[in-house]
């Protein structure tokens, strides 16, 4: 029997859903495996101590590792505050935001695909900090084509549980991932593949296990993202005219979108904290609670697996009461347990309390995608997620400036928890006097 029309149009929109979906479940592998809870600490301690003789030799190589790890990762920063809002202005005003989508994506793979040269040896230090930084820059450029494909492929009415449930997935493929990387890789002894741990190659192969799995899952929506219009199909595209249209747009923005512009300011701050949660996690459990690379890892399959079903369940709170209440729940939420983590030194304070906060992070960060959706203008999206992936980035410091800040005052890494603490305070005060009016409330409440 021949399919209706309608049943014929819905087949592409339920294959885009889940390929939008699948996307987030392949990247977040980089943010997991990469960026959190092993390569990055490969680089970090096992290559920048290579060779080091005694314990205060090696924490002084160590110390000079994660310098140079996060002076990379601030350069990469910088350069996605600037690429950003740039290439979602072309990506909307050329209508190329599907091909902009799948060379950032495509580059991410490339990245990772070559950190296995990053021998153990301190000469490749640099090296692998630079392959980190870009593959920061290359993910989250990807992040801000992706954001947009989300209002194409939804209604005011499913955004959230779409947006939250594609998050969910994104957290359950870092489980699988660690998963994975856990026994194949790390135990018992070398892993179950039995790749040999000298020079590092058990560790150094993993990149290309992570790069496998980002090109499986985010080829679907490769392939079937939807049509993206161009704005101004015949129009001229210099980035010096992006540049000046980004300046344009803003200063429109302050005169006819003012609370737009709040919110991007507001959620920068609380989504930086947000950020600083999940950057420090391994950093946290090693230093402050003696977790072993084993524990670090299980913490981290269990923290994701946690804010799986957070953000699963936050999706379908947010389409119910919308999304201003699940921002304000979840980081008042985050706030009160790092308290009780802070005030209370108990390791098992610091699984219970540190599990639950992640209960909270992803649905709040997906509602926040959901909510800077329905404030853009239709056609803007792209745009509007590149300028907040800059506002991010633009006080992208805070989060992890507070935690070291308060670290270097009090000497004790775990006292550092109050900077992350205070910064998503901060972002919560400021982010509940902005009148959303009916963005922030429920689809049906806001008709």
């Amino acid at each position: 029997m021949p399919a209706t029309p309608r049943t014929a149009a819905a087949h592409p929109l339920r294959r885009a859903v889940t390929a939008f979906a699948l996307w987030d479940g392949g990247m977040s592998a980089f943010s997991s495996v990469i960026l959190t809870f092993v390569f990055s600490t490969y680089v970090a301690s096992a290559v920048a101590a290579e060779g080091a003789v005694g314990d205060a030799a090696v924490k002084a190589a160590q110390d000079h590792g994660s310098q140079v790890l996060t002076t990379w990762q601030a350069i990469g920063a910088v350069a996605i505050a600037l690429l950003a809002p740039l290439l979602g202005n072309l990506a909307d005003r050329g209508g190329v935001r599907n091909a902009l989508l799948r060379i950032t994506t495509l580059a991410t793979v490339a990245i990772v695909a070559l950190m296995p040269t990053v021998a153990r040896d301190p000469d490749f230090l640099v090296w692998g900090a630079v392959l980190i930084a870009l593959g920061v820059v290359t993910s989250e450029l990807a992040g801000v084509f992706v954001n947009s494909v989300l209002p194409e492929i939804s209604t005011p009415a499913n955004r959230g549980r779409i947006s939250g449930t594609a998050w969910a997935v994104g957290y359950w493929g870092s489980i699988v991932c660690l998963g994975v990387v856990l026994v194949g890789f790390v135990m018992p002894g070398t892993g179950l593949l039995g790749i040999t741990a000298e020079a590092g190659w058990n560790l150094r192969a993993i990149p290309v296990f992570v790069a496998l799995w980002i090109l499986a899952l985010t080829l679907p929506l490769l392939l079937w993202a939807p049509r993206h219009e161009a704005l101004e199909p015949v129009a001229r595209w210099t980035p010096w005219q992006g540049y000046a249209d980004i300046v344009r747009r803003v200063v429109r923005a302050v005169r006819e979108e003012p609370v737009m512009l709040q919110y991007l300011v507001a959620s920068a701050i609380y989504r930086d904290g947000l950020g600083a949660v999940f950057s420090i996690a391994g950093v946290l459990a090693a230093n402050a609670y003696g977790f072993t690379t084993v524990e670090v890892i299980v913490f981290g399959i269990a923290a994701n697996l946690v804010a799986g079903i957070g953000v699963f369940l936050g999706g379908r709170i947010d389409d119910a009461v919308g999304p201003r209440p699940v921002i304000i729940g979840g980081c008042a939420a985050i706030v009160v347990l790092g308290l009780v983590v802070l005030l209370l030194p108990a390791t098992a304070v610091f699984w219970v309390a540190g599990l639950a906060i992640c209960l909270f992070v992803g649905p709040v960060q997906s509602a926040s995608r959901n909510l800077l959706t329905r404030l853009s203008q239709p056609g803007r999206e792209t745009e509007n997620f590149g300028l907040y992936a800059t506002t991010g980035r633009a006080l992208g410091f805070l989060g992890t400036a507070a935690f070291a800040l308060v670290v270097w005052i009090a000497q004790d890494t775990r006292t550092g928890i109050l900077g992350i603490v205070v910064v998503i305070a901060i972002g919560l005060l400021a982010f509940v006097p902005i009148r959303l009016g009916g963005a922030g409330r429920a689809a049906a409440a806001a008709g």
